[in-house]
């Protein structure tokens, strides 16, 4: 798997719980989210997407999962570099108890990630190969070690917060991403 994804997930409990059961996407509710986190804007479905092919979107793509218990959302536009920096309006989205963020780009060396409860940020870290830590707020998780390389915090914290790894690392438990199913949207300014 690249080291090139974004995502936002809001979950009523722990996000890999539901995605290690394979949940049913519920469509009608991806459309609902998109129109909630690009007021004003046209969205345009262009087809479904599997998760694995949807975590790195071009810049005008939104893919959206909705399952019981959680929202999946892959968009650069809502991605900020620091994970405090992330819009109150995308934090309300949902409505759902708790918000993750992931995002991770090799080739510029950088990883963030931070989880919110009940819409309190509780951790916040942004690393980049250079100027090197660039936040770090709340209690490490449990998944963090001394190491802050970009690249191996990407795949940790994925594996960490989401159940999946991005380095071909197989365990018995882990989220296959090529079995969840999103939807795509195009969004552009409505004319």
């Amino acid at each position: 798997m690249v080291l090139n994804d974004t995502l936002v997930a809001f979950s009523d409990g722990n996000p890999i719980d539901v995605l290690r059961s394979y949940p049913v996407l519920d469509k009608p509710a991806t459309r609902a989210l998109v129109e909630r986190l690009f007021p004003g804007a046209h969205a345009e479905e262009i087809g479904d997407e599997l998760l694995v092919d949807a975590l790195n979107p071009p810049a005008d793509v939104v893919y959206v999962g909705c399952f019981p218990g959680l929202d999946l959302v892959c968009s650069w536009g809502l991605t900020p570099r620091r994970p405090s920096d992330l819009d109150r309006s995308v934090l309300a989205a949902s409505g759902r108890r708790h918000v993750y963020l992931h995002a991770a780009h090799s080739d510029a060396g950088w990883t963030s990630y931070g989880v919110w409860r009940d819409g309190e940020r509780v951790r916040a870290l942004s690393v980049c190969a250079d100027p090197g830590v660039m936040e770090d707020e709340g209690e490490p998780l449990g998944f963090e070690r001394a190491d802050t390389d970009p690249d191996e915090l990407g795949c940790a914290s994925m594996q960490g917060l989401f159940g999946f790894a991005c380095d071909n690392h197989d365990r018995l438990d882990d989220v296959d991403p090529e079995l969840i199913p999103v939807v795509a949207y195009r969004i552009s300014a409505r004319s």
